[in-house]
């Protein structure tokens, strides 16, 4: 089976884990259909729409203003999801997920288009056996000899579990939120601030990188969400006050951040 399948997965990383497990024979070499955009942040109430697509660019604007990407990439991750319709009509899926909110989102999403009778779609849960909550969580996490382990313990999504997914799917894309986390089994919905908090802990009173700032908070953070959104809101911790900022408007690379104290004062304001 695996030998004929069309593998779905979600990110560069995960692609490429993929990809040289095939090159090293396990499992067989075939197409792999690689999304890229993250549903755990971001508004999702348009997507499926003629509107999607933009709606989705004109928020990675706001988390990407001197490099925006522009609408075609969002044009072209829905021609995927049609490319993954056909693939579940013609044979085999191989779906790979994480325990994290953004696979699981896209998951659900998946399913809508697999909806309502997919003959053949499996589920590889990029979960190391006996696995804590803490434990790897994406397949990007895994070495290529793990794939074949990983594959072992793939199972069929049958058509009720299909439908539930592509019934969550619905539900989570009418709640307006910033931050979608999972929790229990089930996404739940925050705003666009929830992990300001995470992100002041790991300042103190003397400057420091900003990109420190970001990974250590990466590092703590209970979800998959990625440098851009952390920088994202550290530029509105300094918008509003909450944090000094140090160096060239615009620039992660050469800025620094403290938190504010009597007596300092940021040498460019963000």
């Amino acid at each position: 089976m695996t030998d004929e399948a069309t593998h779905l997965v979600l990110g560069d990383a995960a692609a490429g884990v993929l990809r040289d497990a095939m090159a090293a024979g396990i499992p067989a070499a075939a197409p792999i259909l690689r999304f890229r955009d993250i549903y755990c942040i971001g508004p999702l109430a348009a997507l499926g729409t003629v509107d999607g697509p933009a709606s989705r660019a004109r928020y990675w604007a706001q988390l990407l203003p001197e490099a925006p990407p522009g609408v075609t990439e969002f044009d072209e991750e829905e021609v995927r999801y049609a490319q993954a319709a056909d693939a579940a009509r013609h044979g085999p899926v191989l779906v790979w997920t994480g325990a994290h909110s953004s696979s699981q989102l896209w998951l659900q999403r998946l399913c809508t288009v697999f909806a309502p009778r997919a003959p053949d779609v499996r589920l590889v849960e990029a979960v190391g056996p006996g696995a804590a909550s803490g434990g790897r969580r994406a397949v990007s996490q895994f070495e290529p000899g793990e794939i074949a382990e990983l594959l072992a313990r793939a199972r069929a999504l049958d058509e009720g579990e299909i439908a539930g997914l592509a019934g969550e799917w619905q539900r989570n894309g009418r709640v307006p939120s910033g931050v979608r986390r999972g929790s229990d089994g089930h996404i739940t919905h925050h705003g666009d601030d929830f992990y300001d908090a995470l992100l002041l802990t790991q300042c103190d009173d003397e400057w420091q990188p900003a990109g420190q700032v970001i990974g250590s908070a990466q590092w703590a953070c209970d979800e998959f969400l990625g440098d851009v959104f952390f920088a994202w809101r550290l530029r509105c911790l300094a918008r509003s006050g909450r944090l000094l900022w140090r160096g060239p408007h615009g620039s992660l690379r050469d800025a620094a951040v403290k938190l504010p104290g009597s007596g300092s004062a940021p040498e460019t304001q963000h």
